[in-house]
């Protein structure tokens, strides 16, 4: 299952391929620098760590 991180930087990298892809297509510089401004930004994310969530309590060795 995906987490929602890993479908956000799917979605931006999407975004990306797409507005690059038409910025070349019409020779729109604008447009390529913003298609290329999405790729970075979902590679940034990247290197944040994801919050920790509550971890489940370890049980206690048991001495047997």
């Amino acid at each position: 299952m995906m987490r929602r991180r890993t479908e956000a930087q799917l979605a931006l990298l999407l975004i990306g391929v797409i507005v690059w892809g038409y910025g070349q297509r019409i020779d729109d510089n604008r447009l390529t620098w913003i298609g290329l401004a999405f790729f970075a930004v979902a590679t940034v994310l990247r290197f944040f760590k994801p919050k920790d969530r509550e971890a489940p309590e370890e049980e206690p060795p048991s001495s047997s």
